[in-house]
């Protein structure tokens, strides 16, 4: 068993077996156990856990292993589970052992009472068999934890890519042959062949461990930093040119667009006479990205002129629609009341530019414009959430809640994502006022600090 805690040492990932062990059934269940205290997860030292499963503590050995990612350092602890397994039966047998000698003894006796009879002597056979089944368990920890590791190998931002890059409907370069990339110069016609690039926003953003929502954000921010740096990457100077690539690479490979980092691969290693087209034929694919997958079987269908296209269109929409619609919690048709939030003070916490750009490793600018967007949003959804305070309508506070948790923590805006992780995960209406307020003093005091690094 095993689970992954972020650099807030926040469990972010768990593995079936633990979940069953604490009676769940998903990640989800479990943070929101963790979160209202049902459950705790206490690492007393670097090789024991002790978790606790209403009031009841069970302690556990662990391997701990520090793990890097995308999203920043990781922790993979590692439950050995084998390992007590094996010491509770060598005790179990070292008792047994107790126990026929104390069989032995007791069989003794004086020679001038009773005849002398023998007990059989134990089973030394099935003993040594027993104990040999015990070494074995306890030699499959090693196993575990090298299975583990090749698991985090296998699932790396690297294998994904990989993986992706061999599923995709979508070749336009073919950049797998060694170091020697052969240069084809691609003219007018050739940045005009591209089809509709589909991104699966719902696998794409669970691999870089983000919400839907933040990926599809992130996105739309690569996009306009690509349109931004596109004089950038016409540049004359080879120094501003090399930066503009090194950027859009970096934040591709992030977002795991393989056909885009092929073609930014490709500008790269092109002669400065050939790049031109190039990008040309770059800005070209990202027009074609779609994250809509009924648009793209829609595509398909009108370059096949396939008849029954509308009623195709509209089953792939009303799947959408079935699949997409949560189960909503009934909403309260008295409402909660009404919030003001004038007059609510700051709340100041440290937040720095660099900081979060240094662990998301990414530059400084670019986290920078994320965060003005950020306050957009905030400000936008705030509004949303007080109208649904004044419905009643505790989904729709949960999820405006989740929405802009993730957000703030993909930013590492730390203090303000733990204020909306209680309005996500809060199930009495009576606290929503409190937990909102506080939400709001922070922004505030974030609010303030972003305008004053802009003056």
């Amino acid at each position: 068993m095993y689970y992954i805690l972020n650099e807030t040492n926040q469990v972010i990932a768990a593995d079936s077996e633990l979940l069953t062990l604490c009676g769940l059934a998903h990640i989800d269940e479990l943070t929101r156990s963790i979160a209202l205290g049902e459950t705790t997860f206490n690492l007393t030292s670097e090789k024991k856990l002790v978790i606790t499963l209403d009031n009841d503590d069970t302690s556990y050995d662990v391997s701990t292993s520090a793990l890097s990612s995308m999203l920043g350092r990781l922790t993979l602890v590692a439950l050995n589970t084998e390992e007590q397994n094996s010491e509770e039966m060598v005790l179990h047998l070292e008792d047994e052992d107790t126990f026929v000698e104390a069989q032995k003894e007791s069989t003794v006796l004086d020679l001038d009472s009773a005849p002398i009879s023998f007990e059989s002597e134990p089973d030394e056979d099935m003993l040594f068999e027993n104990l040999f089944v015990a070494k074995e368990e306890a030699e499959t920890i090693e196993e575990t934890v090298s299975s583990l590791v090749l698991d985090e190998e296998e699932t790396s931002p690297m294998a994904l890519f990989i993986e992706e890059e061999d599923e995709s409907d979508i070749k336009l370069f073919d950049v797998t042959e060694s170091k020697e990339i052969e240069l084809v110069p691609i003219d007018k016609t050739q940045t005009e062949t591209f089809d509709e690039i589909y991104l699966d926003v719902d696998k794409l953003s669970q691999q870089i461990g983000v919400s839907k929502e933040d990926y599809t954000l992130f996105l739309n921010d690569y996009i306009d930093t690509a349109l931004e740096l596109e004089n950038d990457l016409q540049n004359s100077d080879e120094s501003i040119r090399s930066n503009a690539i090194s950027t859009l690479t970096h934040l591709s490979d992030v977002l795991q667009l393989g056909e885009i980092s092929d073609i930014l691969a490709h500008i790269n290693a092109a002669p400065q006479e050939t790049q031109i087209q190039i990008v040309t034929s770059f800005y070209d694919a990202l027009s074609k990205i779609t994250t809509s997958k009924a648009d793209t079987v829609l595509q398909a269908n009108e370059d096949q002129q396939a008849p029954a296209e509308e009623p195709a269109m509209e089953l792939f929409d009303s799947v959408e629609e079935i699949e997409e619609k949560p189960e909503s919690k009934p909403i309260n048709t008295n409402g909660f009341g009404t919030i003001s939030l004038e007059g609510i003070k700051p709340i100041h916490f440290d937040f720095r530019l660099e900081e979060a750009a240094n662990d998301l490793s990414l530059p400084v600018d670019l986290i920078e414009e994320f965060v003005h967007d950020f306050i957009e949003q905030a400000h936008v959804e705030t509004q949303n959430m007080l109208k649904a305070y004044e419905k009643g309508d505790l989904d729709a506070i949960q999820k405006i809640g989740h929405l802009l948790k993730g957000a703030s923590s993909n930013l590492r805006i730390n203090a303000l994502s733990d204020t909306l992780f209680r309005i996500q995960f809060c199930d009495d209406s009576s606290l929503l006022e409190s937990y909102i307020k506080d939400y709001w003093g922070h922004f505030l005091s974030f609010e303030i600090q972003i305008n004053a690094l802009a003056k």
